[in-house]
């Protein structure tokens, strides 16, 4: 399976590399924001709960649109775990269905039309916390049926990042993500590792556009560049790095408004893009036990 999504896989090869990717990101140790080790506001098993929602959601991508999709998994998340994550099956859905259908996921992206448009818009009515895209959808929605949810991701761009990489075809994702992680595969002695310095690479390179809307943008490149220098030290492949990233964390998490809420998302399509294209073992096979250094 090659990173544009082009030949074909079986739905359960997708629906594994979809928990796996999910399930490693969500329990990773990254900056700021909760994990198996510091609970969010969702509790940890919550979020595990809900990769099974999605899971199945994905594996049936190919069969149904990808409004559809991450409606199906919202409301199954809820009803399972009573915690639904729509951005996660939204950076997967698209994915997901160019893989099972053979399409690169740019061919993907540009079919979002109109009957998109209102699927999606429950979804993120359903779980909440989205209200700025919602809002977008919901215009859309009445703007006619020349309008899509192509559109509206293209107008929301600039303020919601699923919304940016509908418009730029996961540019975040494959251009900065998933070279990162396979990097950081290549050298880290852990997926837990590689993970965390792909999130730190994406984040030192793109303001959190969550830390933005809450913190102003200022303070979201403040934030991009306590990374970076994180990253200088030698991130996780190094003794200062790890202690760099230990004490961005704590900052982080003793302001609310700047925990980097958008940003384990192109991780966790970049995991699931590697997935694909190598197996998802060649993530699940390093996790093992920490050694404790």
């Amino acid at each position: 399976m090659g990173p544009q999504g082009t030949e074909f896989v079986p739905e359960g090869l997708v629906a594994a590399c979809a928990a796996t990717a999910m399930m490693l990101v969500y329990s990773a140790p990254t900056p700021g924001t909760g994990s198996r080790y510091l609970d969010g506001r969702i509790a940890h098993e919550s979020k595990m709960l809900s990769v099974l929602s999605v899971r199945d959601a994905l594996g049936g991508s190919g069969r149904r649109g990808v409004g559809e999709t991450v409606l199906e998994a919202t409301v199954s998340s809820i009803s399972f775990a009573g915690f639904a994550d729509p951005r996660a099956a939204g950076y997967l859905a698209p994915l997901a269905r160019g893989a099972l259908r053979e399409e690169p996921s740019a061919r993907v992206l540009a079919g979002l039309g109109h009957d998109e448009i209102a699927p999606f818009a429950r979804a993120l009515e359903i779980a909440g916390g989205e209200e700025a895209l919602a809002g977008a959808l919901s215009y859309a929605l009445g703007a006619g049926k020349d309008a899509t949810l192509r559109d509206a991701m293209r107008f929301s761009a600039s303020r919601h990042a699923m919304a940016r990489e509908y418009a730029r075809d996961f540019e975040v994702t494959r251009e900065l993500a998933r070279p990162a992680l396979l990097s950081a595969l290549s050298r880290a002695d852990s997926v837990r590792g590689a993970l965390v310095q792909s999130y730190m690479e994406v984040l030192s390179e793109v303001p959190d556009l969550d830390v933005a809307g809450r913190a102003g943008r200022q303070e979201a490149e403040e934030v991009s560049r306590m990374a970076h220098g994180v990253l200088k030290a030698g991130g996780v492949h190094s003794r200062r790095g790890l202690e760099g990233i230990a004490n961005l964390g704590g900052l982080l998490r003793a302001d609310p408004r700047l925990s980097p809420t958008t940003t384990e998302y192109p991780v966790i399509a970049a995991a699931f893009l590697v997935a694909l294209e190598y197996g998802p073992d060649a993530l699940s096979h390093r996790v093992r036990p920490a050694t404790g250094r």
